[in-house]
């Protein structure tokens, strides 16, 4: 895989994951997002279903390291995610929650590894049917 590929990834999951969140935030309005543990549970599960379909995408169609290449995904990913949270918190005061980036670094991690050994499984029983 080619490092732009695994950049176009990373920066496509990014952007799915904030246009989920601010989905849900503009359905459930600001005010509850804050104070509503329903919501934050919804979306720590939208967060993990749809990195869980990316990397089963990742490992189904990536035959040589798939593992590697989803951890450099992963690891694209994350950086990404803090350095706009660290510009956020530099810019515009946002505080950045350690809480929140655990949890959601925990789900993602697991979504890397179950994700991509989904995607290796059904590529073998696609090819075994053949």
């Amino acid at each position: 895989m080619k490092y732009s590929r695994i950049v176009l990834f990373s920066v496509g999951l990014y952007l799915l994951l904030v246009a989920l969140s601010t989905i849900a935030t503009l359905i459930v309005g600001f005010d509850e997002m804050i104070q509503s543990t329903s919501y934050n549970f919804t979306h720590y599960f939208l967060g993990f279903g749809t990195s869980l379909i990316v990397y089963c995408y990742l490992g189904y169609k990536q035959t040589v390291s798939p593992y590697k290449q989803a951890f450099l995904v992963a690891a694209v990913y994350w950086f990404i995610d803090l350095s706009v949270g660290a510009l956020l918190y530099i810019l515009l005061k946002i505080p950045m929650e350690l809480l929140i980036y655990l949890i959601s670094a925990l789900l993602h991690v697991i979504a890397v590894l179950l994700g991509t050994l989904l995607g290796i499984q059904l590529r073998r029983k696609i090819v075994e049917r053949k």
